[in-house]
């Protein structure tokens, strides 16, 4: 028997997920040796970000029309600044990007060119247009590094259907058609196991599933993976999805897909398999009883053999290894680990974690290695290190920890670090002892800081996450936990950092009373609503802790090294920053050197400046510049979830369309810097002024052109010119 289990488009494209090595190792374990895998999400982006489908979709924009249409226009509304935005870049960068695109994934993996900072970053830019360029073939639908969104919900089983088969917004309908499916028809497999980890890959599994029955009526398909631990039970509720889906697991997958597996091939059905809803012959749906899972040290180390890992965007294989399932404090009111994962804490065995680390090490060459867990555990952190270096094993590693004065001492810090370890994330969450003992994190402010200037002296990069707006915070603990942060910002790299959403399988929803909870917004039609809007009777609104959050993080992109110079992009793709991180050798180095803040060229009077030859412009009746801050202005009261925010639909865009600001005709000049890939936007009065210098000319000459009131003001435009890369100067004024 012949089973494929397959990771759907989208998720990040930098590294392979851990659920399909771990699910094959299981199943070959346990008896099913012809067990394959397929990335297809790897592979759609590497199949959409190519030269030739690039070209069609810059071809498709530009013969739309649409772009002609808007400019015609005498002030936009919000939908239409969201088209204008996308189409006006496309019809710039558009050929462009398809010529370069190849060069720039070549980048993302190659050894060297990866680690210099220009190169990269001009890699990652051309990749975002490159999926701006497929969001504006497929508008609204929008692709990019961290989400997939259409103009379908995720809320919605109706709309989820819909969107699975919309030829004219899914871009993966035809990348299924040339690409997988061929795949899937020639292994002809009798099981079919889909990982459907995030909302983001509701629709493309629904649509590739359709296709698979389609082709063959008896395989079996199964879901399982994180979502179905939210929806399955939703799902469930209406029965036609069973004319797609055959079965779906929840929890943890390694005992109902053996038992799945079993069934398939014996040719029996799939009734009573715990954690398995399905629908019978007769048209019943059936939710199976709940087991517990596992025990981690009965699994076998994942197997990463048929995953295409030359293709992921990335110079090297880090290896995700899951040393722990659950978390061992498990008492956060705001967390729902033991609803999606299963209950419990289970560690797995240091004698076992060594054991897969060398055996992964040996088969993949790998260096780095990262465990996907949610805290590393007392005695793990005070083990594993020492684990490490008794074995010899030169690794370099990153994971999540939690705040534990107690245990993370000196000592141990410099263990860690001399065992390869290079960053720790810890949920930090606020400087307030009140909210955190309201939302039970059994941690302290001054003694949490103390753990990360510890781990900072040891020379490990600290990623805090920070929560705004939990129930009944105030502006002033919130502003505390800023204050906080910035006083202490020398002991820590980045923040990822959310506004609180209510989550439907959390202890505060079930309990929400308690936590001055005064209503809980329940959207109309929304059968799958995962995250729940409210309001709060003490504390900051909805609104204001929005604001706060934005507030918040302008403050610290401001003062983050990491956030400045372009260097976002590291923090977004977390396992790029971590080798970057891995090749400077510690904190101080990448700060120093990779991160090191770049000073602004100088521009010198007495040096002759002109237009520097790789820019691309495009004449638009609309500023570019007005339609960012408009549409940022608009977005700003939202409280929508993060994973709602690539696309804003229904009654939001509704909203935005009354409240935006509106845009009336400026004209404009969008500029692309092809040598940084940069986008920047220009006066047509600018551009006259840039398109006349030519090199002959001296800055003092040029503003010997103006009247004195205007040269202060036409020598900073030169000087942002310099900047950006639209000027080039020859360094006499250097030399004097």
């Amino acid at each position: 028997m012949k089973t494929l289990l397959i990771f759907p488009p989208q998720g990040h494209f930098t590294q392979p997920f851990l659920a399909l090595p771990s699910l094959q190792a299981y199943l070959k374990q346990e008896g099913f040796p012809d067990t394959h895998m397929m990335d297809a999400n790897i592979e759609a982006y590497d199949w959409l970000l190519s030269k030739e489908r690039l070209q069609q979709a810059a071809a498709a924009v530009k013969s739309n029309g649409r772009l002609a249409e808007l400019e015609a226009k005498d002030a936009f509304d919000y939908n239409d600044m969201m088209e204008y935005r996308a189409y006006l870049q496309s019809e710039l960068v558009g050929e462009w990007t398809a010529e370069n695109v190849e060069d720039a994934k070549s980048v993302m993996r190659d050894p060297e060119r990866f680690y210099d900072r220009d190169t990269y970053t001009w890699a990652a830019k051309v990749m975002e247009h490159g999926m701006a360029l497929t969001s504006s073939r497929y508008f609204p639908t929008h692709l990019s590094a961290h989400g997939f969104s259409m103009k379908h919900s995720l809320q919605k089983t109706d709309d989820i259907i819909a969107g699975a088969f919309d030829e004219e917004t899914n871009p993966y309908l035809d990348f299924f058609r040339e690409v997988t499916m061929p795949k899937i028809k020639e292994l002809d497999p009798d099981l079919i196991g889909f990982s459907v980890t995030f909302g983001s890959q509701a629709i493309p599994s629904l649509a590739l599933s359709a296709m698979i029955k389609e082709w063959k009526p008896e395989v079996h398909i199964t879901w399982g993976g994180g979502l179905m631990a939210y929806v399955a039970h939703k799902l469930s509720n209406r029965a036609e999805i069973f004319d797609t889906v055959d079965s779906m697991v929840v929890l943890e997958g390694e005992r109902p897909l053996k038992a799945i597996a079993e069934a398939v091939r014996d040719g029996k059905d799939v009734y009573g398999i715990a954690n398995v809803i399905h629908r019978d012959d007769e048209g019943m749906v059936h939710v199976a009883h709940e087991q517990d899972p596992l025990s981690i040290d009965t699994l076998p180390a994942p197997d990463f053999d048929g995953l295409p890992l030359n293709k992921y965007f990335t110079p090297e294989f880090i290896v995700p290894l899951s040393i722990t399932r659950g978390c061992y404090w498990g008492k956060c009111v705001f967390c729902t680990l033991h609803e999606v994962i299963g209950p419990g804490y289970r560690g797995r065995t240091i004698e076992r974690v060594i054991d897969d680390i060398r055996s992964l090490q040996e088969k993949h060459g790998a260096k780095r290695f990262y465990f996907p867990i949610e805290d590393l555990p007392p005695n793990m952190v005070r083990k594993l290190p020492r684990a490490i270096l008794d074995a010899g094993l030169d690794i370099e590693w990153w994971c999540d920890a939690k705040l534990e004065p107690e245990v993370f001492t000196d000592e141990v810090c410099e263990e860690l670090a001399a065992s390869g370890c290079k960053r720790l994330a810890f949920g930090y969450e606020s400087a307030s002892k009140r909210v955190l003992d309201l939302m039970c994190k059994g941690s302290d402010p001054e003694p949490g800081m103390g753990v990360i200037q510890r781990v900072h002296k040891a020379g490990i990069s600290v990623t805090l996450y920070v929560m705004v707006g939990f129930p009944t915070e105030t502006e002033e603990e919130a502003q505390l936990t800023m204050d906080t942060l910035l006083a202490n910002r020398e002991y820590f790299e980045e923040v990822s950092m959310r506004v609180f959403y209510l989550d439907f399988k959390s202890e505060i929803y079930k309990r929400y009373r308690e936590f001055a909870i005064s209503d809980i917004v329940e959207e109309e039609g929304c059968d799958l609503q995962v995250y729940f809007d409210f309001s709060t009777s003490e504390g900051m609104s909805r609104k204001e802790a929005r604001a706060k959050y934005l507030e918040m993080l302008g403050e610290l992109k401001s003062h983050l090294p990491v956030f400045q110079n372009q260097n976002l992009l590291y923090h977004e793709l977390k396992s790029h920053y971590f080798l970057h991180l891995a090749r400077a050798g510690n904190v101080k180095n990448l700060l120093e050197g990779p991160f090191a803040e770049v000073p602004a060229p100088e521009l010198y009077d007495d040096s002759p400046v002109g237009k520097a030859e790789h820019l691309r412009m495009l004449d638009s009746r609309f500023d570019r510049d007005d339609v960012d801050e408009a549409m940022e202005r608009a977005v700003d009261g939202l409280t929508l979830p993060r994973y709602q925010f690539d696309l804003i639909t229904g009654k939001e865009i509704e909203a935005m369309n009354r409240q935006a600001p509106i845009v009336r005709p400026r004209p404009s000049v969008l500029v692309l810097n092809t040598k940084t890939a940069e986008l920047a936007s220009i006066s047509p009065e600018g551009k006259q002024l840039l398109d006349g210098l030519n090199g002959s000319r001296t800055v003092a000459e040029i503003l010997a052109d103006f009247p004195e009131q205007q040269r202060a003001g036409v020598r900073e435009f030169l000087q942002h010119l310099l900047q950006f890369g639209m000027l080039e100067q020859e360094p006499l004024g250097a030399i004097a």
